[in-house]
């Protein structure tokens, strides 16, 4: 579905383009704006009235958007769960709900109605809640820009506390009501949201970031912040400032320093404008931080290969200050791509994030191509791989090897470069053979594992069926047992598997492609021609 929608929404993606979908747990922006009957609504004035509000933003010659409406999904739950008296709703519903319909895209009535072109039908007949049109005649579209709508359609849920979040295309929208809190009825109540900041840590260092909400009836001025850490008092931070009922605000803390290992952090806010807060069960949040990262020798190479969306996808390396240092994307749509390999190198002994985004939220593996991508060191060693996740995926590593590569075998399957130059193997391969057996057991076999072409120029595919779960790491070494390239691509489904792999950078020659996984490894020789 989103694919369809994708290929229609090519003008109003380049309309949009500076926009990125509210996240889950904004504040929901007011407004105030009249229906197609001339019906004036104000959004807070229901949330403030206890209703959770469902607010669906459509194109109408989006036809996902219109697969959606014409459903049902929306017009039952505003049946059954709607405010008694508006027409053709049941006195008989439970009268916490209320719906919207945006066209949010600025057609005119006559395009909402199913006259025009570019319209998918009549979406007015037959719909019992308001319909809002933005074409600037009653109301503009200022209202899709304050949502930072991206994409058709985005359905969002608002809680009475004026939270939202995408309930998405859902066919039981109620049972997103059941998460919302009830209105407050405090005095003063600062609520802790959530913990904004990250939870590992490669220098020992954390800078927390705390969300907070005014769950109370009175403006918040002030309160304090405490940070605990295993229990014992880090800092306070008194906060100032002017904070409405249900408002939000993240509020950075002191740097918490000093992590090994694993720690428990515990965030509490107290004395709201400097009295007692009338509901202390939300002051609380709490996680456990941890001092982690990967080794890495100062050169890492990233290899992406794009699903066929590659506009979607980007990546970058940053700092532990957040600055970023390299990067790559948005890429080609239209096929499953191998990019160019990516060679930065870094500092010494500095703390780096790498970070793969999708902009649509559904990664770059599998409904649409085999995508995937690998983070690789100077050293061969492999940080990250993966394909199959949804907005954005991260790695920690540090860059404190630079010594002269050598593997030690850590577990089966598991090759390190100890950053000593002294590992018990001086080729990659060596240490693979080591940790892994190579016979060849039922999971995979030499029938089930093609290489072609073979000689091969630019791009060799490997094809191969598992029989069960497996980890699965693909490698390519030269006669001299060197390793050229490596890609650990993480825990395979059972099933045939087609993975290509750019040669393109490779120099003429004979070469060996090893396929590791369930603990054994299968070896081909693959000829590289110009």
């Amino acid at each position: 579905m989103k694919r369809i929608l994708l290929i229609a929404m090519v003008v109003c993606l380049s309309m949009y383009s500076s926009f990125a979908q509210l996240p889950n747990g904004s504040l929901a922006p007011d407004w105030t704006l009249t229906d197609l009957n001339g019906t004036t609504h104000n959004l807070y004035s229901y949330l403030d009235s206890g209703y959770t509000v469902f607010i669906d933003f459509s194109a109408v010659w989006c036809g996902p958007c219109w697969s959606y409406h014409i459903s049902g999904a929306l017009e039952n739950l505003y049946i059954d769960h709607g405010p008694a008296g508006y027409p053709n709703v049941s006195p008989a519903t439970t009268n916490d709900v209320m719906v919207f319909f945006i066209e949010g895209d600025a057609n005119t009535v006559a395009n909402l109605g199913g006259s025009g072109g570019g319209t998918q039908g009549d979406w007015i007949t037959g719909t019992p809640y308001p319909i809002i049109c933005t074409d600037g005649t009653v109301n503009n579209a200022a209202v899709t820009s304050s949502y930072s709508i991206g994409y058709w359609p985005t359905i969002y849920r608002i809680c009475p506390d004026r939270v939202l979040i995408e309930s998405g295309q859902s066919s039981n929208p109620y049972s997103f009501v059941s998460s919302c809190p009830p209105p407050t009825t405090n005095i003063n109540d600062v609520k802790a949201m959530a913990y904004e900041g990250v939870t590992e840590t490669c220098s020992g260092s954390l800078s927390p970031e705390l969300k907070v909400q005014n769950y109370g009836l009175t403006t918040l001025t002030s309160f304090d912040i405490e940070v605990l850490v295993n229990g014992v008092q880090n800092s306070v931070t008194p906060w100032t400032g002017n904070l409405a009922t249900y408002q939000l605000t993240t509020i950075p803390l002191p740097a918490i320093n000093g992590i090994t290992g694993t720690s428990q952090i515990e965030i509490k806010t107290t004395n709201p404008n400097g009295g007692t807060d009338d509901d202390m069960s939300n002051n609380d949040v709490s996680f456990t931080a941890t001092l982690a990262y990967q080794a890495a020798h100062v050169n890492v190479t990233i290899a992406i290969t794009t699903d066929q969306y590659g506009s979607e996808t980007t990546w970058d390396i940053k700092t532990s200050s957040g600055v970023a240092i390299a990067s790559g994307g948005p890429y080609a749509d239209g096929s499953v791509s191998i990019q160019t390999p990516v060679t930065t190198t870094l500092l010494q002994d500095q703390c780096y994030t790498f970070t793969i985004y999708d902009a649509y939220g559904d990664g770059i593996c599998c409904n649409y191509g085999q995508g995937s991508y690998s983070v690789t060191d100077g050293n061969a060693y492999s940080l990250a791989s993966g394909g199959q996740f949804s907005d954005e995926e991260s790695v920690q590593f540090k860059t404190n090897i630079s010594a002269p590569q050598s593997w030690d075998c850590i577990s089966p399957g598991n090759c390190q470069d100890p950053g000593t130059g002294n590992g018990q193997y001086n080729s990659y391969v060596q240490c693979l053979t080591a940790c892994f057996s190579t016979d060849i057991d039922e999971n995979i076999s030499e029938r089930d594992f093609i290489l072609f072409p073979n000689p091969a120029n630019d791009i060799a595919t490997l094809s191969f069926t598992t029989t069960e779960t497996s980890k699965t790491i693909v490698t390519i070494t030269n006669i001299l047992g060197e390793i050229i390239y490596s890609n650990e691509i993480g825990s395979l489904n059972v099933g045939q598997h087609i993975m290509p792999i750019s040669t393109y950078e490779i120099t003429e020659g004979i070469y060996f492609i090893n396929l590791i996984t369930n603990n054994k490894i299968i070896t081909k020789k693959i000829t590289i021609v110009r």
